[in-house]
Formats: C-alpha cells, structure tokens, sequence
C-alpha cells in the first residue's frame, strides 16, 4: 500500500477495528521511521483520531523497532509513553545494547510494568538502579547479568554482587568465571570464589590461584573429594588445570589416598591413560607396576609393556608381570570384548555339525537330548521315504533314525536307521543307553490301528516296549539308574484311561497310580513340560488348562490353579522346574511362577514379559548359571537370561529378560532345543544341522571387561570354575588363565575361594602417592 493512499484511509471514520486502519497504520509507520514527511503528518493526525495507545502499540508489535527514527523523536510525548512503549524498550535493550535506546530509557525513568516477564522487570528496576520493586532479583538472574561484559547492565550487576550476601548468585557467576576470562579476572581482582570448601578448591584450581588453593587444601583432601563426585566433562577439565598449577600431586588426586579397589575403580578410562601416561614420562615403574593390576586385563598388558627393560623385585610379581607382558595386546583385548557383551547382531560362538555329512540317510531331528554327563546327544530324526506311484503313504521300510553324537568329537555312534514309524521323544539314560518313543501315526497293518511303542537301545541290542495306549505324550529321563517316565493315553471309547509308566533299569515299564483316581481331570492328556534338576519332580500340563506337580519319589502330587482358564492364560509345555520353582510360559506371553510348588497352587508371581512374536520356544533351569532361561528359535534366535524372583517374597524385577544372546540362524521350520543337566550347554537341532553352544563363559560377562580393582574373590572362584571345563575354547583359555594369576596375585595367596573380603590393594600393600 502506498503511503498516499494509507494516509487517506486514516482520514475516513473506519474505527480502530476497521480491516483497512491497521494496514495503512502499519505503512505511514514505517514510512515515518525513514522521516518522509508525508507520513510523519499523518502519523500526528492519528495520534489524534485513533490515540496515542493505539498507534504506538502498533509500532511496538511491529519489528525492527527504530528507536532512533524521527517518529520516535518528534512525535513521542514523554510525558504520555505508552506502557506497551516502555516494555518494547526495554526488551530491546536488554537484548542488545543501543545508545540511543538507553538514553530514551534514562529519560522516562519507568521500569519495565506488570505485564513484563520477571527477569525484564526485574533487570529493568536494577538498571535504573531502583531497589524499591518488589523483592531482590533473583540469584541466576543477577549472576546472568553480571556475566555481560559487553553491556552496561553488566557493570551495575556486578556492582550489585559485591554489595549483597547472595553467596548462591557468586557461585552461579563463579561457574561463569570458568568459561569466561573476563568473569574469571573479576573473580581474582574481588576475590570471589564459591562457598563450599570443596567447590573452593576446585574453583581455584580451574581459575590457576596457586596460592589461595595451598592455603586453602594444602594436602589435596577436598580437590581429591571433589574430583571424585564431578562428572566426566568437569574431571577432564580439572587433570590438565591440575598439571598446570604445578605443585599438585595429580596421580594421589585421581587415585584417592590409597589404592584401594573403590577408588581406583571408579576412575574411567581416560584418567587410568592420564596416569599409565605420567608413570611412563617420569619413568616410574614400581608404581606403574602397583597399579598395573587394578586395571582392566587388557590395559594391564600394555601397561606392562610399556615397562621396557625393567622388572619387579619380588620372585611372585615377576612371574605375573612376565605372563603379561608375554600376552598379545590385541588378542587379549579381543578375547575380553567378545567375552564381555557380543554385539546383538552377531551370533554367539557355537559348534556346527551337520548330520548329513556323517550320513547322507538321516533327515531332520525330531527330538535330542544331552545324556546325564553333558557330554553325549541322544538323537532321533527322519529318513527319506520312497512312496508307491499309486499311494500316498509310506513303502513298508524304515522312516526314522536313532544315534548317539559324541559332543567332544562330533562322532555318531550306535546308529540305527531300521525303525518303521516315526519317533517323537527321546530320552538319553546313560553311558550306551537310549529310550525313543514313537509317534503318534494313523498307517494301518493287517487291519488294525498302529499303537505307538517305546524302544530302549542299548549294547545289547533294541527291545520294544509296549505302554498299552494309543498316544505317548512324554518322555524323560528320572532320578534313579537308566530309569525314565512315560505319560500316554488311551483315546479309544474302552480304554480313555491316563497312563503314567515309570521305566526301571532293564528296559521295563511299571504302571505308576499317581494319575489314578484325581478328581475333575476327566480328559486330561498329560504332556510332561518340565522335570526338576534332581529328577524326581515333575510338571504335567494338557490343553484344557489342567496342571500338576507329581514327586515321582514320594508319589506327592499337586493340582496347580493355572489362571482365568482362557485358551490364552492357562499354562503350556513351555516351563521349567528348579528345586525349588516352577515357571511357566502361556500363549499371551506371561511367565508365572509357583514357588514350592508341591504344595502351592495359585501362581505366586506374574510377569508379563512377552508378546505373541517375542515369546520363547523353550524355558529351561541352568544350575551352572543359577537362573532360568529362555530360548526363543525362530523369530530372531537368541538366549535370554532371566530374573525370576527366588522367593514368593522376593521383589518382582522391572525386566525380566536381564541380558540376550544372540544364536544362529535356523534353516528348518520346527527347531528343537534342550538345555545339557548342568545348565551349561546349549544344543539347537534345525533340519539336519546341531549346534552346540557352551554357555561356561556366561558368568564372566558382568565382570570380565572391568578394572581387576573391582574384582571380588567369589568373581576369581566363577573364572576358576570356568578354566575347569575341559571343552574351553582354547583360543579363550589363555586370557582367561592370564586373568587368573593377576586375581592371586592381587587378592593375595591366601585367600579362600567364594569368600568376601574387601578393600583389597594391589600386592596385598598400600601404595602411597607422592612425597
């Protein structure tokens, strides 16, 4: 719009509202501000027609603001500024000082009004060096303005802070000194610092007064306090103001007092290279050695081999300083980071054996399970079938397989491929001892239904047993030698009847009556889901929602509540017994849990954990690990370590699922997977592919990437329990042996394995620091 035009709008009666005034407002304005004559006329007459609050108001919500413009010097009238005008002021000075502004502002000596913010009413009344508003300003505000060197109101702030008590406003304005040096050069010239003795030695340190800092912490005490509470970003600026002061003992700063585990592992790792760093410039080796075996292993090594020529004095210290400086930095670091956390990508390490190499026959696993030892894979699986042209069914030849794989070797032994119905189950029993059940098949002969049997293999030969049902559910190994139990059950109308068979040594099955007789069970198909470590307890469950807890020994059985008995909530095969816990995984993806389960019935413990896609396949109890865990086998394989609660009263986790493993892939669509007795051994069977996967190295993972300082005797008796299994990998044993000697040696040779003892220091003495 022109200014012509807006000029002769403003001279119509269109009212302050009117949808043309504030346009053509806006233009004569602006064109006022550049000192066209025209506009500044036009300007005067709606100062009179629309009022001074109205034109004014829409110059100050107008920007830029000129206040230097002939409008603002020809125009305004002094004595009548706007409130609006007074706030615009001071918003823009305080923004950024203007000479021509602060001399408007003098003049009107008004501060800021009520419809301000805070802090501009608040730095508007000190500007005018007004201390009649209402209350001082506030600590963050006053220190804010104190730190603008480039502003006038910077001067009267800091006049202020000199003349209040308002030791939370020097403090504030102190931890501006340490980012600024004009802030920090008014500190010294004022002498002001913080008011807490340790903030005090911190800040003089930062800002280089030697002098006040001597006299204020001669022997380091509240720098080394201080040191160790500030965070990463503060303690990387105080180790090079430290070095600078001069007169500073930096290694006692970092290190603490003594070297005692607490304090030298909470140092990162940056701080343990700043010290590895000055023991190598100054050439002091005993105390590079002193600290050498509070370090992480793989810093330990390099420190040592940044030692040169020399050697400990002691005959026991140079045989752990040698085996570290023989060590491999490289290797040793790579050991210790795939021992510590493998990256969630990549599958961890395991042993691939692929039957079809061994024998071309054998087709996917079925079923596997590790014998008593852990050292042994019973196996059944498939055999290609040929098949009439003119049938679908199978020729009259064997279907199905059984072996032995030797875990150690990979050898298949006491293979049999001679089986004519399929096998479901197996169970290994011991030394050359397998028991197989065969599946549940509709083939006829001679007319008449097929009842499954149970083979029981051995030196000997197979001897088949007959359970006398139409289906077998389960199959485990019990306590006892070579023994095992069978559930089964008849379908046929004159025989619906539970079967639950104990077999005993000699290959023969005993009818057990612990089934007989329970009431409202009718129906029940007890599948076994779990069997205690002992294996004597054992977990049946069927479809309908039913669950019991049997003691095979003390013929003890328990009905457990399973839930809302929705298809979703009642338990599943998937389930795990501990000695003393049994847990249970339903389709919705909950874990529960019934602590002494042999005599409680509702769950104890209800843990949503899972959704339909994460659920496990499999829930195992692993002894050697001491916890539950979950093996998931399809949708991203992986082991998961789980937190179950110990006792009814024990806390419920946040978190179930406490660390996950990657596994393999699989290349079949119905995996199997079994847990070895011990809880060490991990084997997938997927098509005609195991892998074997040792989970020994598992305990280590908390504790092995940290500093040795941090390291208790009950972690020295895990890794001590690790080097004793014969199957370590020998490319992990070498560090894992390195890390052994460097425990001894540092918690010393007399220590009993799995017994707390704290505050141990490197060589079992003090290391002082300093002169």
């Amino acid at each position: 719009m022109r200014v012509r035009t807006a000029a002769l709008l403003l001279r119509l009666p269109l009212g302050r509202r009117s949808r043309r005034c504030l346009p053509a407002l806006v233009t004569v304005l602006r064109a006022a501000d550049a000192g066209a004559p025209a506009a500044l006329r036009a300007v005067a007459r709606a100062l009179e027609s629309l009022g001074p609050e109205t034109v004014w108001r829409t110059w100050a919500e107008s920007p830029p603001r000129r206040w230097t413009s002939p409008l603002v010097a020809e125009l305004l009238d002094e004595a009548r500024v706007p409130d609006v005008l007074v706030d615009a002021g001071w918003h823009d000075w305080l923004d950024a000082h203007q000479d021509g502004l602060w001399s408007l502002l003098r003049r009107w000596n008004r501060p800021a009004t009520a419809a301000a913010r805070p802090r501009v009413r608040a730095l508007s009344h000190l500007a005018l060096d007004d201390d009649g508003h209402d209350g001082p300003v506030d600590s963050r505000v006053l220190a804010d303005a104190a730190a603008r060197f480039g502003h006038p109101l910077g001067e009267r702030a800091r006049a202020r802070l000199l003349t209040l008590s308002d030791s939370a406003a020097v403090d504030l304005f102190c931890r501006t000194a340490l980012k600024s040096r004009k802030a920090a050069a008014f500190c010294l010239r004022h002498r002001l610092a913080p008011a807490g003795d340790v903030e005090r030695a911190m800040f003089f340190v930062r800002t280089g007064q030697r002098e006040q800092f001597r006299a204020l912490d001669p022997d380091g005490a509240l720098l080394a306090l201080g040191y160790r509470g500030a965070s990463a970003k503060v303690r990387a600026a105080l180790r090079p103001a430290m070095a600078d002061l001069g007169d500073i003992d930096v290694l006692r700063i970092l290190a603490g007092q003594r070297a005692a585990r607490d304090d030298f592992g909470r140092l990162t790792k940056r701080e343990r290279a700043y010290l590895v760093g000055r023991f190598t410039e100054r050439g002091d080796w005993d105390r590079l050695w002193s600290y050498a075996l509070l370090m992480p292993l793989a810093e330990a090594v390099k420190a040592v081999h940044a030692c040169g020529g020399w050697r400990p004095s002691g005959e026991d210290e140079r045989g752990v300083f040698e085996a570290l400086r023989a060590a491999d930095p490289r290797a040793v670091a790579d050991c210790v980071k795939a021992l510590s956390a493998a990256p969630a990508s990549e599958p961890a390490p395991h042993v691939r054996t692929s039957l079809a190499g061994l024998s071309r026959r054998l087709g996917p696993v079925t079923d596997l399970d590790f014998s008593p030892d852990g050292t042994r894979l019973a196996l059944v699986g498939a055999l290609p079938v040929g098949r009439r042209r003119d049938s679908s069914g199978p020729l009259n030849e064997p279907v199905a397989w059984a072996g032995i794989m030797d875990l150690g070797s990979g050898a298949l032994s006491e293979l049999r491929c001679d089986f004519t119905h399929l096998l479901a189950h197996v169970a290994h029993l011991g030394s050359d001892t397998v028991v197989a059940a065969e599946k549940l098949t509709y083939d006829t002969v001679d007319g008449h239904v097929h009842r499954p049997r149970i083979h029981y293999l051995d030196r000997d030969g197979v001897r088949t047993l007959d359970p006398e049902a139409d289906v077998i559910l389960g199959l485990k190994r019990m306590a006892g030698e070579r023994a095992f139990v069978v559930t089964a059950v008849g379908l046929v109308a004159s025989d619906m009847s539970r079967r639950l068979l104990v077999g005993v040594p000699d290959g023969f099955l005993v009818r057990g009556g612990m089934l007989d007789g329970l009431d409202g069970l009718d129906g029940f198909e007890p599948l076994i889901a779990a069997v205690d470590p002992g294996g004597g307890v054992i977990a049946l469950v069927d479809e309908r929602g039913h669950a019991l807890v049997a003691d095979l020994t003390g013929s003890v059985v328990n009905r457990l509540d399973g839930g809302s008995g929705t298809p979703e909530d009642v338990p599943t095969t998937t389930a795990a017994l501990s000695p003393s816990v049994l847990v249970c995984r339903t389709e919705k993806g909950v874990l529960k849990a019934w602590h002494e389960p042999l005599t409680a019935t509702r769950p104890t413990t209800t843990i949503p954990a899972w959704n339909s896609a994460s659920r496990p396949d499999v829930v195992a109890w692993s002894p050697f690990l001491n916890r539950f865990v979950a093996v998931r086998l399809v949708h991203r394989p992986c082991l998961e370590l789980l937190e179950v609660p110990a006792t009814r009263t024990s806390p419920v986790p946040d978190v179930l699922v406490s660390a996950s493993i990657a596994l393999a892939g699989t290349t079949h669509p119905a995996p199997v997977a079994r847990l070895s007795p011990k809880g060490d051994t991990l084997a997938v069977a997927h098509g005609s592919t195991v892998d074997v996967y040792r989970l020994t190295t598992l305990p280590l993972r908390p504790f092995i990437a940290r500093p040795m300082a941090l390291m208790a005797p009950q972690d020295l008796a895990q890794l001590v329990r690790v080097l004793e299994d014969p199957t370590l990998d020998k490319r992990i044993r070498p560090t894992l042996t390195l890390l052994r000697a460097c425990l001894e040696r540092r918690l010393g040779d007399d220590i009993g394995i799995g017994d707390a003892r704290d505050g141990a220091v490197a060589g079992s003495h003090e290391i002082e620091l300093g002169g």
